[in-house]
């Protein structure tokens, strides 16, 4: 990759480490041959990316011609994705998952604009995502949540889990570009987008179906719009905590209190080796030393993983 393009990259991360900022002028990076070339050689040692799509190529014969014919249809907007290619995967609970394979030359245009997406939304320094937010993105992942909830939730006394049931296939597309628009306000690069999401899919059969919903399990570029998308849920949650989270820490226990008291008295005495001293520390250790359900405290913690989410309190 040229320093050049290296260079409008780290910018454009460094532009949008101001959370207000609103991007222009995207789709001309669509021009750029270097950007294409590094997302080739980022994508061909992936597992699954030799997997063919509609047209049944192989990055084996992708090429520098094929990057300049891709470049030329950018350049007059005639530029078009082909239908996915379904397919059904098992999942761990005897399930079926629903996959869409793009065909190469779409896997590398996604790539594409994955990376572009990745410098607004994700950049290493400050990125727009939440904290709360461990999947699919670089340097997180299932373990980084895990470790945040092991480290961080303590003390909690209630948990409710959620899972946004066929989030991939249902994403709302109007709703979707309506959040781009937030951050992004080049009508090429967005319309780029729809012709991503409204590419349909082959069924099983070879017949061509229409997308009106959802963003194919499979697409290189899915898992940042689902993001994006439920980077509106990380925001609300947020604001909840704001409104709801009250006092400074848990009151003591005052039976736990009272009890760590009564151990310290026999320990003055010497009577560390009696049965009231082993009576003591047996109830201490079932006694909670914070008051359990605190009126005057509350904390809400929350984490998400793709479709996941996780709520304490």
């Amino acid at each position: 990759m040229s320093q050049k393009t290296i260079a409008r990259l780290e910018r454009l991360q460094q532009l949008n480490s101001n959370r207000q900022w609103i991007n222009h002028d995207l789709y001309r990076l669509m021009y750029q041959e270097d950007l294409y070339i590094i997302a080739y050689e980022r994508i061909k040692s992936k597992p699954g990316n030799m997997t063919p799509g509609t047209d049944e190529e192989t990055l084996d014969g992708f090429s520098l011609a094929t990057i300049r014919e891709i470049i030329q249809e950018m350049r007059t907007e005639h530029f078009r994705f082909r239908p996915v290619r379904q397919q059904f995967i098992p999942k761990s609970n005897g399930k079926m998952r629903k996959l869409g394979i793009p065909c190469v030359r779409d896997k590398v245009v996604q790539e594409v604009m994955h990376m572009i997406l990745e410098a607004i939304y994700d950049s290493p320094n400050a990125p727009y995502f939440q904290e709360t937010s461990h999947g699919f993105r670089p340097q997180r992942s299932c373990h980084t949540a895990l470790r945040e909830i092991r480290t961080h939730w303590t003390g909690v006394n209630w948990y409710i889990e959620g899972d946004i049931h066929a989030c991939f296939d249902e994403l709302d597309h109007q709703i979707l570009v309506h959040i781009l628009r937030k951050k992004i306000k080049d009508e090429r690069f967005l319309n780029l987008i729809w012709k991503l999401l409204k590419a349909g899919y082959m069924d099983l059969h070879g017949s061509k179906k229409e997308s009106l919903i959802g963003s194919p399990q499979g697409g290189i570029i899915s898992p940042i719009l689902a993001n994006v998308y439920l980077h509106e849920l990380d925001e609300y949650i947020e604001k909840i905590k704001k409104t709801h989270e009250k006092g400074t820490k848990k009151r003591d226990n005052p039976e736990y209190v009272r009890l760590i008291r009564e151990k310290n008295r026999l320990v003055a005495q010497g009577a560390t080796k009696t049965k009231a001293f082993r009576a003591i520390m047996k109830q201490i250790r079932a006694t909670p030393s914070k008051v359990v359900n605190d009126p005057t405290f509350c904390r809400i913690k929350y984490l998400r993983y793709a479709d996941d989410w996780l709520s304490a309190t």
